[in-house]
């Protein structure tokens, strides 16, 4: 049987390699969850484990219970019977495994697959969208500095690094790459912490609260482990980082970042 190495997804330290047994032990004792990631060799990325079926079939073994009910309508109508009855239909249920509590964790894990499914695309196209905010308001700057040959002086704009890191970011996540999630998350904290302080600086409301609404979105995005929450980070981010790119793509942000300028390359 193979063995497989395991994360944890705050963390990027792998351990292993572990056999379905030991994954088995792991998991009782709490410290293997479905939200635990292990690696794919044939897909090569980090993969939750309840995103396979099989795999997690083996690790999170159903152990059903049958359970007894006291059927309270029959109680009253055979004297000389027990008071207590058992509600067969019940019992039936559990043996066949069609429980309440399995019917939720079904759910839940329906959800799950979904969220997980749709979360690499969405905030992709978050990232494209933050992408375009950074880059569209300077574009007058870039055409004047390709003009004049000056192709390296645009590397002295840091919005223009950004939306480029930012484009980066995006694909990687389109191409369901693992590791673009804890990066983007590191993106949400910095434009909730630098992006919101700079747009209050400025007196803006609206690009203030256009700000938080993105890096609110993108950090939910990227620890999202249900359908709900999803949608409302999708909600957040898109709307946000969307209507930001809007916005700077009908001049609402020409000549904003413009005397944002490092020493990079000399002119």
């Amino acid at each position: 049987m193979p063995d497989y190495y395991i994360r944890t997804p705050e963390q990027d330290e792998s351990r292993g390699p572990f056999d379905i047994s030991k994954l088995l032990t792991l998991a009782e004792a709490g410290q293997v969850t479905p939200n635990t990631l292990y690696y794919d060799e044939d897909k090569e990325e980090w993969t939750p484990l309840a995103l396979n079926e099989t795999l997690s079939a083996q690790v999170f073994p159903e152990r059903d219970k049958l359970t007894l009910r006291v059927d309270e309508s029959k109680k009253d109508k055979s004297k000389g019977r027990s008071e207590q009855g058992l509600d067969v239909e019940t019992i039936l249920a559990a043996a066949e495994g069609d429980t309440a509590e399995k019917r939720k964790l079904t759910r839940q894990k329906r959800s799950f697959e979904l969220a997980a499914n749709i979360s690499s695309s969405g905030l992709g196209l978050m990232m494209v969208f933050s992408a375009l905010f950074m880059v569209l308001p300077l574009v007058p700057k870039i055409q004047m500095l390709l003009n004049e040959g000056n192709v390296a002086s645009i590397l002295n704009y840091p919005n223009i690094l950004i939306g480029i890191f930012d484009l980066i970011v995006g694909l990687l996540l389109y191409l369901s790459v693992t590791e673009a999630f804890q990066v983007a998350r590191g993106r949400a904290m910095l434009t909730l912490g630098f992006g919101v302080y700079v747009a209050w600086a400025l007196g803006d409301p609206l690009l203030m609260g256009l700000t938080a609404s993105a890096g609110i979105g993108i950090f939910l995005a990227t620890i999202s482990q249900s359908m709900v929450t999803m949608l409302l980070a999708f909600l957040l981010g898109i709307g946000g980082n969307g209507y930001l790119a809007y916005l700077a793509l009908n001049g609402r942000f020409d000549g904003f970042f413009d005397h944002i300028v490092l020493n990079l390359v000399a002119n």
